[in-house]
């Protein structure tokens, strides 16, 4: 662990001075005159320990001024350096931010200050430098910040690695002195986050002194995890925690329902009500963020919105990551202008982008953990001092349940701990390739500089000499493991690297030209660009442009378009009437933290002790502990006494299985206290068991709380078997082989080939179809597998699989722990299976009679004249 030293506000010997009042006097007098209130509590702590050289991870709620607190006392430095004529050319500061558009946020706002001292001080021009190098950046400025380095970079991991694949960038980096990591957050849980920390090290190999490491971040857990990534093992670092806000300014959450008591979830009828609501809201605001989960449902409330609200369709806009850059940053500007009464975002606003001040985040749906939930609530009052308002909008009583629990642990703060990902062997070949295109490497010293961070603190010996031998063309080499396409992508298995002696290098300079074109982790569905009038305005997934026929419409940035042609990879649509399609983004996924789930099953649990007291005390325990409207709360007593009636509640500790009869066979029902995750690693493990054992192949529905499996007509599972199924014994095997006969584990393959650099995501000339990678995975994946069962991408896949996409460990660890289980035999599937399980199912109040549902759904629908309400 990095020695860590933990300051605050209140006991931090740092602060007894003002910082402001050291300062250089242009800096002072633009910082007095800019905020008169003085330095934040974040500026006051950031400000002693980035002067003294030290690692720091501040951590500060969003709109609290890090951003200034990381780079005014670099500001300071270099200022006084220029007043004692000391200040030459060259890089000293590079700033990484994991989103290209905070980077120019952050050059924007740095253009302040810079402009204001270069006035105090009567000069033509500023004397310190600021750049920013992106995939965006044209040829030009890219060889101008090469030949003339600012004195600030600012830039992201992609552009990092690939500077550092340069030679001619190896003097720009021995002045650098401060290394900033906005958003760390975001980054630790990621290969993108592995991939970095590597290059960071890099970068500190080349300087001629160790860079101080400032890590920025609005919510994080545990900090001393966060802070070990930040530095590696056996580092210090200094950790400041700013407070949150002053306790007479507080965050206010509100839940609201979409539905009402004694009434069946209904779609349609939720929707009208969702607009109604955001319509209202939006009323009372002058700028509203919507936030849905996915980019399909952000662009269908946007055209709906637009096509409703009385300020017309120019005042609202969507926000994701499928719309071109440049509509993105016009999207930005007008909301930071105040130009624009509400943003519907997927998660593209979720991190710091400079949005200027919104008055209230509206969240459709459960944001999925408690820190995306605060960085969500973070986008309003997005000002020292200001309220942070937020609202959730459930549409069903297992959502209304989960804002509960989510709301309640968001105002207690109980952030989720981060996990790094460990030794992912892919971003290791990336990351050896990088190293040799820059020059000869000594094999020995690379593995010490990569063991350096948090991330492959304890890769072994025997998987980086696997990658080498990979990357070298050393291992078992499948025949025909080649694109189709004549020239497109080289072999998977040829050489990329040479090796010998200890040492190795880049193969050719073709490889070098690969690596530039494909570097990077972040990976995607094949995705085709879209044209309206000859503007480019976002993208759709490959596999969902392909079924396209002429005249079909779908939504893109809030308009309907209508679908003309597809030329290659480009979409030519034109604007549209009518009623569009939604496109489908098939890496858009939901579902609740593994700390939220439990908190869930024990709020059912508790819920559950209140009823069989008193359903009275139930109700109030609602409303008034958890702030509730009286309908609202009836909605949950209604389906926790539908429950307890019908089958029993399921215990928090352990797992009720319900087995009921079905059109085809017999539906078992696992309630489990897991997240979706985990739960899918127990259901995959649990369906391969029952597969062996009927010879047949299993339906599974997964869901958070637990998951469905239904087995064939004629087939039953005893009550005796069930500890059996859900063993530990050869527990990931069983996963991997539940998993769709292995189609996952194909499909991450090309990810992992990617990332790789064993197959080109970006081949030199450009792919002219859609579908070009789809061979990775249906003809390399099964060759690679045949020939070199031990393959180090075969192993990161299964790594991947397992550690990444499931929680298999979760799940493990809860089935050694020997939960108690319970079995229920009922008639139909219980109202909790329905609420949680298989939301989809129609009937999904069946404690209700048909012809009651249907009366009360007329008596909802119509008024007392027989006119349709509202």
């Amino acid at each position: 662990m990095p020695r860590q030293r933990n300051v605050s506000p209140a006991r931090d010997e740092g602060t007894s001075v003002s910082p402001a009042t050291e300062l250089p006097s242009a800096v002072r007098a633009w910082f007095v005159s800019a905020y008169p209130a003085g330095p934040t509590p974040a500026q006051e702590l950031a400000w002693p320990a980035i002067e003294s050289g030290e690692n720091l991870l501040l951590v500060s709620p969003t709109g609290t001024g890090k951003t200034l607190a990381a780079f005014l006392a670099i500001l300071d430095k270099l200022f006084h350096e220029h007043a004692e004529g000391r200040l030459g050319a060259g890089l000293r500061c590079v700033y990484v931010s994991p989103l290209k558009s905070l980077g120019y946020d952050i050059e924007r706002n740095l253009s302040e200050p810079l402009e204001a001292i270069r006035r105090g001080l009567g000069l033509d021009r500023s004397p310190v430098t600021v750049g920013v190098r992106t995939g965006d950046s044209s040829a030009y400025t890219r060889k101008k910040l090469r030949e003339q380095p600012p004195h600030l970079l600012i830039t992201t991991p992609e552009s990092l690695a690939l500077m550092l694949s340069q030679s001619n960038w190896n003097d720009a980096w021995r002045q650098v002195e401060h290394v900033i990591v906005d958003e760390i957050h975001s980054l630790v849980p990621s290969k993108r986050g592995a991939d970095l920390m590597v290059s960071i090290e890099r970068l500190a190999g080349l300087a001629d002194r160790e860079p101080a490491r400032i890590g920025l971040s609005a919510t994080c857990r545990s900090v001393g995890e966060v802070s070990r990534f930040l530095v590696g093992p056996g580092r210090e670092c200094r950790v400041a925690e700013a407070s949150a806000r002053s306790s007479d300014v507080p965050s206010v959450i509100e839940i609201e329902s979409l539905i009402r008591r004694e009434e069946a979830p209904h779609r349609g009828l939720s929707y009208r009500r969702l607009l109604k609501s955001l319509r209202s809201q939006v009323g009372h605001n002058r700028t509203t963020v919507v936030f849905a989960n996915t980019r399909a449902f952000t662009e269908k409330i946007t055209h709906d919105l637009r096509a409703s609200l009385e300020s017309g369709p120019d005042s609202v806009a969507a926000h994701h990551s499928a719309l071109d850059t440049s509509r993105r940053r016009e999207v930005e500007a007008k909301l930071k202008a105040g130009d624009l009464r509400v943003v519907v975002t997927s998660t593209s606003l979720e991190l710091g982008v400079d949005i200027g001040t919104a008055d209230l985040t509206v969240m459709i749906g459960l944001p999925g953990s408690t820190s995306r939930c605060l960085q969500r609530l973070g986008r309003s009052g997005h000002r020292v001092g200001a309220t942070t308002r937020g609202v959730i909008l459930a549409a069903t009583p297992a959502e209304l349940a989960g804002a509960i629990v989510t709301a309640d642990s968001a105002r207690r703060g109980l952030v989720e701990p981060i996990r790094p990902i460990r030794s992912p062997l892919d971003v290791l070949c990336q990351q050896l390739i990088g190293m040799a295109c820059n020059g000869e490497q000594e094999s020995d010293k690379v593995l010490e500089l990569v063991r350096k961070t948090a991330n492959f603190e304890h890769l072994s010996r025997e998987d980086f000499d696997a990658c080498l031998s990979f990357l070298a063309g050393d291992l078992a080499a499948p025949p025909g493991a080649f694109e189709p396409s004549p020239g497109a992508t080289p072999k998977g298995t040829s050489p990329r690297i040479w090796r010998a002696r200890g040492r190795f290098g880049i193969q050719s300079r073709r490889v070098i030209r690969w690596f530039w074109s494909n570097v990077g982790t972040i990976t995607s569905e094949e995705s085709v660009r879209v044209k309206v009038d000859g503007r480019e305005i976002g993208s759709l997934e490959g596999a969902y442009a392909d079924r396209l026929q002429p005249g079909d419409r779908f939504v893109l940035d809030g308009r309907s378009l209508q679908f003309r042609r597809l030329e290659g990879l480009i979409v030519h649509a034109d604007a549209a009437g009518g009623e569009p399609d939604l496109p489908r983004w098939s890496s858009d996924r939901q579902s609740l933290s593994p700390e939220l789930a439990g908190a869930l099953a024990r709020f059912r649990e508790e819920a559950a002790a209140l009823l069989a007291d008193d359903p009275a005390s139930l109700r109030a325990w609602l409303v008034d502990h958890h702030g509730l409207e009286p309908d609202a709360a009836g909605v949950l007593e209604d389906l926790f006494a539908a429950q307890d009636q019908l089958s029993q509640m399921p215990p928090s500790g352990g797992v009720l299985v319900e087995e009921s009869p079905g059109d085809e066979g017999m539906t078992y029902v696992f309630h489990v206290p897991l997240a979706r995750s985990a739960c899918e690693a127990l259901s995959r493990a649990v369906a391969a068991r029952l597969g062996r054992r009927f010879g047949q192949d299993l339906a599974i529905t997964v869901a958070d709380l637990g998951f469905a499996i239904r087995v064939n007509e004629g087939s039953r599972v005893s009550p005796q078997e069930l500890r059996s199924l859900m063993s530990v014994a050869n527990f990931d095997e069983d996963v991997l082989e539940g998993l769709d006969r292995g189609e996952l584990q194909a499909r991450r393959f090309r990810h992992v080939a990617g990332t790789a650099l064993m197959v080109l995501r970006r081949p030199e000339g450009g792919r002219t179809r859609v579908g070009g990678l789809l061979w990775v995975s249906n003809r390399l994946y099964p060759l690679v597998k045949a020939s070199c069962p031990d393959h180090p991408l075969l192993r990161e896949t299964r790594r991947e699989v397992l550690e990444d996409l499931l929680d298999a460990r979760s799940a493990r660890e809860w089935i050694a722990s020997d939960p108690v289980i319970q079995f229920r035999s009922l008639d139909g599937p219980s109202p909790f299976a329905l609420a949680w399980i298989d939301p989809a199912v129609t009937d999904s109040m069946r404690f209700e009679s048909p012809a009651d549902s249907l009366r009360k759904l007329h008596a909802r629908l119509m008024g007392s004249d027989g006119t349709a309400r509202p």
